[in-house]
């Protein structure tokens, strides 16, 4: 039997011991990497021009049209309209009553929560207007509310404010702090 170890140098056995480590290191992985392996996938559908209809005992009552949709897969189930979203929103005559406009919004399934943001409009059939840049409807509890600045015109004033909370048809709504009244109506200038 041979012994190896008396045939080979300490120089040799040194530069084995280093080649055999960097070997071991090179075969380590990142921890990044790993975690990032681990970590769930995030499921997303994507759908392009949806059109999608509300009924409430088999009654249709509002119709929603957005460019693209997508539907997130996680701990948080939720909807997101990023291009914008419009909603016509029916009586029970399936006449439409009012509309709404917003730029992006996200629907959140289990709470019955919409938020919508940037530049969200509301307008009723009858004119009056509600203005503000962030809105959320609980669905659950049939209303609408912001703590947000809110502008709401009507035929005969505009009212400035800030929060807001109303019933889903805008029909019985309240500012929380009224911070201007502009009048609307002819002014003793007009025509000039």
């Amino acid at each position: 039997m041979i012994n190896f170890s008396k045939h080979i140098s300490p120089v040799k056995k040194a530069a084995t011991f280093i080649m055999g480590c960097f070997f071991f290191l090179s075969c380590e992985n990142d921890m990044d990497v790993i975690r990032k392996m681990q970590e769930k996938k995030l499921s997303v559908d994507e759908v392009k021009g949806v059109t999608s209809y509300l009924s409430q005992g088999g009654v249709v009552k509002a119709k929603l049209t957005a460019p693209l949709m997508l539907r997130y897969y996680d701990s948080v189930p939720r909807v997101e309209f990023p291009n914008s979203l419009h909603v016509d929103f029916y009586n029970d005559s399936l006449q439409v009553e009012s509309y709404l406009d917003a730029k992006k919004a996200w629907y959140y399934e289990q709470q019955s929560r919409i938020i919508l943001t940037d530049s969200v409009v509301v307008i009723r059939i009858d004119g009056d207007t509600l203005k503000t840049n962030e809105l959320y409807w609980e669905q659950n509890l049939h209303k609408l509310y912001t703590t947000k600045d809110v502008e709401i015109r009507q035929r005969t004033k505009t009212i400035f404010g800030k929060g807001f909370e109303s019933d889903e048809q805008l029909k019985n709504g309240r500012i929380d702090s009224i911070t201007g009244i502009l009048l609307v109506g002819a002014s003793k200038f007009a025509g000039n």
